[in-house]
């Protein structure tokens, strides 16, 4: 398997990091049942949430790792497999994934969306027509 390949953990299918979701379930303090999946994959018991596309930025990375330290993680195996797997996009040079986030911010707009471009139907019912000029 390529070194920038992400995995879901509930179907096995290719994983891009826009779409993926590391999820967990924190309860009495302790939290487990870590999983890397697409975002319509996430487990019922899952109680938090991460978005992929912010840890695959460096900052991002340093937050969500900073965030479990003096944590009790009942399962640290699954943490560690989803770490290694999402290092290698936080360590390149030229991360893509933060590349096409700063860009697409200055706009803001999300990654891969065109400004001006309405992604979806719920996105554009959101949205307010604006009336420039008044």
């Amino acid at each position: 398997m390529p070194e920038y390949d992400l995995v879901c953990d509930a179907c096995g299918g290719p994983l891009a990091p826009d779409d993926a979701v590391v999820s967990w379930s924190s309860t009495g303090g302790v939290e487990r049942g870590f999983a890397l999946t697409h975002t319509a994959h996430v487990p019922a018991s899952a109680s938090d949430r991460f978005e992929g596309r912010q840890a695959v930025w460096p900052n991002g990375y340093l937050r969500f790792v900073s965030d479990r330290l003096g944590r009790r993680i009942e399962d640290l195996d699954s943490l560690q497999a989803i770490l290694a797997a999402l290092a290698p996009f936080v360590m390149r040079p030229d991360n893509g994934a933060e590349m096409d986030a700063m860009r697409a911010a200055s706009f803001g707009q999300r990654p891969g969306v065109k400004p001006g471009a309405r992604p979806s139907a719920v996105a554009a019912a959101a949205q307010e027509p604006h009336e420039g000029g008044k």
